[in-house]
């Protein structure tokens, strides 16, 4: 069964992202063509480029890449749950995505299934 992976993508105060990431874990859980796990890059605390070699490389010296690589490496696929920031995803989203290769790739994340999905409206993210 494939390991689908909630990428909560931003660790702002206040951020929103949580409450439509949980309502996609709920929707998610009533599946049964997959496991489904949130992963909350608040916990996985990336420093922009601090590694030597390129991540292609897979060849990591910081735990905390290690630790971030080892993450998404159990992983067959992600869902994306992201802010719009100046037409974009969030920074904390693109670090973590450059940062590390899941599986060992040399394009990052070009192994892993992504569409649209949508079974229901998400739940208001208003104040």
């Amino acid at each position: 069964m494939p390991r689908i992976a909630v990428i909560l993508g931003s660790t702002r105060p206040g951020r929103r992202g949580e409450q439509v990431a949980r309502w996609v874990m709920d929707v998610a859980g009533r599946r049964t063509d997959g496991e489904f796990e949130l992963v909350d890059l608040a916990d996985h605390p990336l420093p922009h480029l601090d590694e030597p070699l390129l991540p292609s490389m897979g060849q990591y010296q910081n735990a905390h890449t290690q630790n971030w690589a080892a993450t998404i490496a159990r992983f067959d696929g992600f869902v994306f749950v992201t802010p719009e920031y100046n037409h974009s995803t969030s920074g904390v989203l693109k670090n973590a995505m450059t940062t590390s290769t899941p599986s060992g790739t040399t394009r990052p994340w070009a192994s892993s299934p992504t569409a649209p999905w949508a079974e229901r409206e998400p739940p208001s993210t208003s104040a």
